[in-house]
């Protein structure tokens, strides 16, 4: 080739390719919203592009799980939320305007799926479904069955829409209330488009059984599923309204009840996670060659030299430790899709994300005992939409 031959033209600018190969650019950011509001802020063309409503439906197909935005938490006078990166303002304001209209004024949170979110009352007389993106909010008085007798409540909201992973704020839902009484397991669901609770189902249970309510529910398939304090597992078939026990391989004499969550993991398989000392395991239950399920080693992270945790207990810090005098960490939440675990520690609350074992601190308090991780697509407010 001459010295003198031509260098190649540089190639185009971004702005010059046509919006259908600009818009799958957009498509294929990470979903979190800071990412669609920096994009937005290159020009003009992006930022129309950005507000498309055709877009962001495609956006939410494309991705099809949605990040995680924060959690909510219980606090002593109201139900918090703590965003996990840019704030969702409008999250933070609805939340701070959830009173009761009650005697004590209080709700508190039992779960969150499907961009919703669901409390109860203090006393567990009522339920309230809220959607926080839309403010949108409906009281539901808990079937009379619930409130006699029962040593161990809880209940999950989920949305009605197949095949819907968050973003169906639109969409009708079911509830469904779960309690232990008198050696029974009772569950019940009610519907939002009949505005009714159906049949109460039960079955029998070993004495004495409580639903843990500290531990929310879990969706996988068709199944919710609830920890039981007897080392097993409750089983709630939607579609067939049944209910099961399902015994599990964690010894409840080494572990604590705080230190163990249903999980799901790929391929939509009910999975264990809890910590022992420092380490985090995760066993997922599959079908054997012989067709029965077990119970199998998943994951295990060493937390301890993952996290920036002091290795000393001081006597002035107000945890619990074990006979060694070292630190205990705690699972305080895992988000529906089993790719986030909180982990709260006497330094505070870590977000680990188990596929590439990355983490931030996104909590100094020691107080959060139960977390409730809020997901839905979401685009700040300055583009015009909020939740898609």
């Amino acid at each position: 080739m001459s010295a003198h031959s031509a260098a190649p033209p540089p190639p185009p600018p971004a702005d010059s390719a046509p919006d259908d190969l600009l818009a799958e650019i957009l498509l294929r950011l990470p979903p979190h919203p800071s990412s669609l509001s920096r994009a937005s802020l290159v020009c003009k063309r992006w930022r129309r592009l950005a507000r498309d409503p055709g877009l962001l439906r495609r956006l939410r197909a494309f991705h099809r799980t949605p990040p995680v935005l924060g959690y909510f938490h219980n606090s002593p006078d109201l139900p918090r939320f703590v965003p996990t990166e840019a704030s969702p303002g409008r999250i933070t304001v609805e939340a701070s305007s959830l009173r009761r209209n009650g005697e004590d004024g209080m709700w508190w949170f039992v779960d969150c799926r499907h961009g919703r979110a669901l409390l109860r009352s203090r006393d567990w007389t009522d339920l309230l479904v809220w959607e926080p993106m839309t403010g949108e909010r409906r009281c539901i008085p808990v079937p009379s069955q619930m409130l006699s007798g029962a040593s161990g409540r809880s209940a999950a909201v989920l949305c009605t829409a197949a095949g819907v992973d968050g973003g169906c704020h639109s969409s009708p839902f079911h509830v469904v209330v779960v309690f232990a009484s008198r050696g029974r397991v009772s569950a019940c669901t009610y519907s939002s488009l009949t505005g009714a609770w159906g049949d109460l189902i039960s079955t029998v249970v070993p004495s004495p059984c409580e639903v843990y309510e500290e531990s929310p529910a879990l969706v996988v398939g068709e199944s919710l599923y609830w920890l039981l304090n007897r080392g097993s597992i409750l089983e709630f078939g939607f579609s067939n309204q049944s209910l099961a026990l399902i015994d599990h391989p964690v010894e409840m004499n080494a572990v604590r009840m705080s230190s163990i969550r249903a999980v799901r993991v790929e391929d939509d398989v009910l999975a264990l996670g809890f910590l022992e000392d420092f380490s985090l395991h995760l066993w997922a239950r599959k079908a054997a060659e012989d067709g029965a399920f077990k119970w199998m080693p998943h994951m295990s992270i060493e937390l301890d030299k993952l996290l920036p945790l002091p290795m000393a207990v001081e006597q002035n810090w107000p945890v619990e430790h074990n006979r060694s005098g070292v630190l205990r960490l705690w699972i305080s939440g895992f988000s529906e899709d089993g790719n986030l675990v909180f982990i709260r520690t006497v330094a505070g609350i870590f977000l680990v994300w188990l596929e590439t074992l990355k983490f931030r601190k996104v909590s100094g308090s020691l107080l959060m005992k139960t977390i409730y991780p809020y997901a839905s697509f979401y685009v700040p407010e300055g583009l015009g939409v909020q939740a898609i």
